[in-house]
């Protein structure tokens, strides 16, 4: 029977996730937020990066949390890359996260402290379990937040390119290699989706499983909906990563000519962290303005109403969705976007699987008022029934409790 004991967890992370801004951050701190509600301890050793800098002055991020950063040079660097594929099976993305000073720092915090769970925050973060097993007693949770190989593989399907389509193959297949050589040597498996369970089921796991959602914190869920006039559409989200890239790359050129002919009064606004030089000036269209990196992106939501998530590939759950859900916002995107959420299509948001139907589900949401208003309210009933945070973080002590 769960006994609701305080456990002392360790969560272990590839990015600051504090303050969190992208839907990587927002995934792991808002669960460390709700393990501590629930009344664990939790300590958070993070990766700081160039992309992801440690803003914050104390190590005391909420009550019952502490968190240390340490810096590594994660830059994507071309001859690093070619030496990589050259003289190493180990993708690049997992080798740029290993450094001896985050593995120093590491077991110096497993030797300071008994703790009874490390929690991984993603596959690239395994090398460092052979740390964990000689230095802790702790059992070892992976939490998977994408089958990463399946957003390489996604990337390799749509490029256009032949050497960026031969480099994707070349590092979706070494990933799946990775991916598969992972299975089984953590203790317990924490996908964040229904859909990758059952994708670690196919690779051959046989260790404790349990899928824990992303989740929103309830004071964060709109109490009702606020409709706006303007005909306002917005994209928010991590600018550096390749599928939002191509996303709105895909949006910007097949979409918004359709709904701009339709209507010179809609606007598409574009903000998010790290955006590479070159994309503003692809997407500098009449209507479309480019706003980078917001210093508050909940304000800059409010003055929007329909959030665009136009992925062709990526995998686990888009996190921004579920934020952007939890206030009411109009969501259109495609079927792909909407993996691992039990989204029902034109009830809960518009999902659409061509330029055609994309542009046409952003019409009729524009025309109809009261079609608007019946998204918005079941997106704000679908979160708070769904995906309230403390009830998945209690969730998953209990699954912690009864696997120690």
């Amino acid at each position: 029977m769960f006994q609701n004991k305080k456990m002392r967890i360790l969560q272990v992370c590839n990015k600051v996730p504090f303050p969190p801004k992208d839907g990587g951050s927002i995934a792991m701190y808002n669960l460390a937020l709700g393990l501590a509600q629930t009344g664990h301890e939790v300590d958070i050793i993070a990766i700081e990066t160039p992309k992801h800098p440690n803003h914050t002055s104390s190590e005391d991020i909420a009550p019952n949390i502490k968190m240390q950063s340490i810096f590594i040079d994660t830059t994507v660097s071309v001859p690093k890359a070619l030496k990589n594929l050259v003289l190493s099976r180990t993708p690049y993305n997992a080798e740029r996260f290993i450094s001896p000073d985050f593995r120093l720092a590491l077991v110096t915090a497993l030797k300071s402290k008994q703790y009874d769970i490390v929690q991984l925050e993603g596959l690239y973060l395994a090398p460092y379990m052979k740390d964990i097993r000689e230095n802790s007693t702790a059992k070892i949770a992976l939490r998977s937040h994408n089958i990463e190989n399946e957003i390489w593989f996604r990337l390799y399907e749509n490029e256009k390119s032949f050497i960026k389509k031969l480099y994707f193959k070349i590092l979706a297949k070494r990933i799946l290699r990775f991916e598969k050589k992972v299975i089984n040597t953590y203790d317990l498996l924490i996908p964040i989706t229904y859909r990758d369970a059952v994708e670690y089921q196919k690779y051959g796991n046989k260790k404790p499983g349990k899928v824990i959602q992303t989740g929103i914190p309830v004071n964060q869920i709109a109490d009702g909906l606020k409709i706006r006039k303007k005909r306002k559409l917005y994209f928010l989200g991590s600018l550096d990563w390749l599928p939002n890239q191509e996303g709105i790359l895909w949006f910007v050129r097949n979409v918004w000519p359709m709904l701009s002919h339709s209507s010179t009064e809609i606007e598409f606004h574009v903000a998010g962290r790290n955006c590479p030089e070159w994309l503003p000036r692809l997407i500098d269209k009449p209507g479309i303005k480019f706003h980078g990196e917001v210093e508050n992106a909940n304000e800059f939501a409010a003055q929007n109403d329909i959030m665009i998530v136009p992925l062709l590939s990526g995998g686990g759950m888009r996190v921004k969705i579920v934020e952007a859900m939890s206030q009411g916002k109009i969501i259109v995107t495609t079927p792909i976007g909407a993996e691992g959420l039990d989204i029902i299509p034109n009830y809960h948001a518009i999902v659409a699987e061509n330029p055609e139907d994309f542009a046409t589900g952003v019409q009729i949401v524009l025309e109809n008022t009261d079609f608007f208003i019946k998204l918005g309210e079941n997106s704000i009933r679908f979160i708070k029934n769904n995906y309230t945070n403390k009830v998945l973080a209690a969730e998953l002590s209990k699954f912690y409790e009864a696997n120690l």
